[in-house]
C-alpha cells in the first residue's frame, strides 16, 4: 500500500513549471464558479416581470384617458372664449342670410331658454373647429407608437391634409353653398305652399353648422380612400367594379350630412363625386408605385 506521505514528498519534489500550472488551474476553476454565480443570480433579478392580465389594456386607457384630457384642456378654454364672443360669432352665422335674404333676419323664440342653448351650440361648435387640430394631433401620438414607419409617414400626412381639407370644405359651404341654397329654398318654401319664411334662432344655426360639418366630413373623402388603399382594402380594379354602388353611397352619405333638402344635398354630392374621383387616382397611384 503507498505511503501518504510518499504523495506529499512526490507534490513538494515536483518542478516548480508545473505546480504553478496546477495552482493556476485551480485559480481559474475557482474564478468561474465565483463569476457564474453572481452572473446567473443577475439574470434572473434583471429578467422582467411578465405583464399581469389586463395590465396592457390598462396602460392604454391610461394613455387614451391623458390624449382625452389634454384635448378637453384645448377644448373648454376655447369653449369659454365661445360663449364671450357669441355675439360676433353670431354675426357671422347670419352672413349668409343676411346675403340672400335681408328682411328674414328677424328670429323668432320658440321657448324661453331658447336663446341661451343657441349660445351653446354656437360656442361649441366654435371650440370643436378650432379644437380640430389638437385632437387629430392627440389621436396619432396615441395610435402613432403600433405603426410600422411607412404607416406612420401616411398616417402623418393625412393629419396635416386632412385638417386643411375639413377648412376647406366648411369654408365652401359658408361662403357658397349655404347662400346658394337660401337662394333656392326661400322661394321654394312660398312657392310650394304658400308658406311664409320664419326662422327659428336654433332652427337657422343648426342649419348653418350641419352644412359646414357636412362639407368638411365629404372633403375628407380622398384620404379615407387613401388610408384604405395604403391598408390594401382597396384597389382601382375593386372601385371600378362597385362603382354604382359607390354612386349610391355618396348620395346616400350627401343626405346624411346636409338638412333634409334635395338642393343642397345635390350642392354636397357633386363635390364628393369629384372628391371621390381624387381619391380613385390616388389610390390607383399607391398600387402602381407598389407594383413598382
Amino acid at each position: 500500500m503507498d505511503n501518504p506521505d510518499d504523495n506529499e514528498i512526490d507534490l513538494v519534489d515536483a518542478p516548480a513549471e508545473w505546480q504553478a500550472g496546477q495552482a493556476a488551474l485551480s485559480d481559474d476553476a475557482a474564478t468561474g464558479a465565483s463569476d457564474r454565480l453572481p452572473e446567473s443570480a443577475g439574470m434572473a433579478e434583471d429578467r422582467p416581470e411578465e405583464d399581469e392580465p389586463g395590465r396592457g389594456m390598462g396602460s392604454h386607457l391610461e394613455e387614451l384617458r391623458r390624449r382625452l384630457i389634454i384635448s378637453l384642456a384645448v377644448f373648454v378654454p376655447l369653449f369659454v372664449v365661445g360663449v364671450v364672443l357669441y355675439q360676433r360669432l353670431w354675426d357671422m352665422i347670419i352672413f349668409p342670410l343676411e346675403r340672400a335674404a335681408p328682411h328674414l333676419l328677424r328670429f323668432q323664440a320658440l321657448g324661453p331658454s331658447d336663446g341661451l342653448v343657441m349660445a351653446m351650440r354656437i360656442a361649441f361648435a366654435f371650440a370643436l373647429f378650432l379644437s380640430l387640430p389638437v385632437w387629430l394631433s392627440q389621436l396619432w401620438n396615441f395610435v402613432a407608437p403600433g405603426l410600422t414607419a411607412r404607416e406612420r409617414r401616411w398616417l402623418y400626412l393625412s393629419l396635416g391634409s386632412g385638417t386643411l381639407l375639413f377648412l376647406l370644405g366648411a369654408s365652401l359651404a359658408y361662403f357658397i353653398g349655404i347662400p346658394l341654397a337660401l337662394e333656392f329654398l326661400l322661394p321654394f318654401n312660398q312657392s310650394l305652399a304658400g308658406w311664409e319664411n320664419a326662422f327659428t334662432g336654433i332652427g337657422y344655426v343648426d342649419f348653418v353648422i350641419t352644412c359646414c360639418a357636412g362639407f368638411g366630413l365629404a372633403f375628407e373623402l380622398p384620404l379615407v380612400m387613401l388610408a384604405l388603399g395604403v391598408a390594401g382594402v382597396l384597389t382601382p380594379e375593386g372601385l371600378r367594379q362597385w362603382w354604382r354602388a359607390v354612386l349610391l353611397l355618396i348620395f346616400v352619405a350627401a343626405a346624411m350630412m346636409t338638412p333634409p333638402d334635395p338642393f343642397t344635398q345635390l350642392m354636397l354630392a357633386l363635390p364628393m363625386l369629384t372628391l371621390f374621383g381624387l381619391g380613385y387616382m390616388l389610390v390607383k397611384w399607391v398600387h402602381r408605385g407598389e407594383g413598382e
